[in-house]
């Protein structure tokens, strides 16, 4: 009796706490500005420890002149930005992986989309994103508030 009243109690226990299966990722849209180096989403706020997708579109026209690629790349430390930036920008707008780096995308030409997918950082605080394909960095930014 004891038994099945601790399995009963212990599957109610489970089930409150969500099952121990996996949780939903928050999906967070973040596009550009049409042909102008923005972002349309300049802050956006996710949980500690969370389960973050982010999809990406680049909303550049197809017939506007020229190349203009667009990515996300999130700062552990804002700080390290101007050195990932510069070695991305010299890398055709692709950063290096880099242990200073939550997460990254790829760049993506116009009218494409890509889904980057990660754990925001248990530590509350901001964090720095930007386009890192070469001159965007300076206007295409953003910050992901983890609360």
């Amino acid at each position: 009796m004891f038994n099945k009243l601790l399995l009963t109690l212990s599957i109610f226990i489970f089930i409150a706490c969500g099952g121990g299966g996996s949780q939903e990722a928050q999906v967070v849209n973040i596009g550009s500005l049409g042909s102008e180096m923005k972002y349309d989403v300049e802050e956006f706020t996710v949980k500690a420890g969370s389960k973050v997708k982010i999809i990406l579109k680049n909303n550049t026209p197809l017939d506007f002149m020229g190349e203009m690629q667009h990515n996300i790349v999130i700062f552990k430390d804002e700080s390290a930005a101007a050195q990932i930036i510069q070695l991305a920008e010299g890398n055709g707008g692709d950063p290096y992986p880099d242990g200073r780096i939550i997460a990254y995308s790829a760049l993506v030409d116009k009218q494409g989309q890509t889904t980057l997918e990660f754990d925001a950082p248990k530590k509350p605080g901001k964090y720095l994103y930007v386009c890192t394909y070469i001159a965007h960095a300076g206007s295409m930014r953003g910050y992901m508030i983890v609360e």
